[in-house]
C-alpha cells in the first residue's frame, strides 16, 4: 500500500461519539487503500449487589443486526461482533487481525472511568498499533 493504512478498525458503540469516531475512520480510510472494519463488542454482564446485566440471545440478535446495518452504510467496510470485556478482546482481536490503526471515541464520565476503567485508556497503553482517539462531539448551545 503507498499511503496510508492498510488495515483500520473503527470501535462502535451506538452512541453520537461513535458515530464521530466511525466519521473519523472512514477520512483515515480515504487517504489511501486499506480495508476498514468495524467493530462492535457485546459487554460479559456486571454483577453488583446481586442486580446481573447478562447479556442475553435477544442482545446478541440486536447487536448483529445493528452492526450489520453499520456495515450496510459504508461501502467496502466489513464488521465483526465481539463478546467479553470491550478493551481487552478488541486489543487481542486487533493484534490478530494485522490492525495498524484502531479508531475508538473517548466519551465516558469520571463515574464510568472509576467503576469500569477507561475503554480509551486501556487501547491507548495496550493496542497493538497507533490509536487515534476522537473527542465526542460537543452539544450544541
Amino acid at each position: 500500500m503507498a499511503n496510508g493504512y492498510a488495515h483500520i478498525a473503527c470501535c462502535l458503540d451506538g452512541s453520537a461519539a461513535g458515530d464521530a469516531a466511525l466519521a473519523a475512520a472512514i477520512r483515515m480510510q480515504a487517504l489511501g487503500d486499506g480495508r476498514l472494519t468495524l467493530v462492535h463488542v457485546m459487554e460479559a454482564g456486571l454483577e453488583y449487589a446481586g442486580f446481573s446485566t447478562d447479556v442475553g440471545a435477544k442482545d446478541a440478535e440486536h447487536s448483529r443486526a445493528w452492526l450489520q446495518q453499520m456495515v450496510a452504510l459504508v461501502p467496502g467496510a466489513d464488521g465483526v461482533l465481539l463478546d467479553g470485556h470491550a478493551p481487552t478482546v478488541v486489543c487481542e482481536w486487533a493484534a490478530g487481525q494485522d490492525v495498524d490503526l484502531l479508531v475508538a471515541v473517548r466519551h465516558h464520565g469520571r463515574a464510568e472511568r472509576i467503576l469500569l476503567g477507561s475503554f480509551a485508556s486501556h487501547l491507548a497503553y495496550n493496542a497493538p498499533s497507533a490509536v487515534l482517539l476522537v473527542h465526542p462531539p460537543t452539544p450544541a448551545g
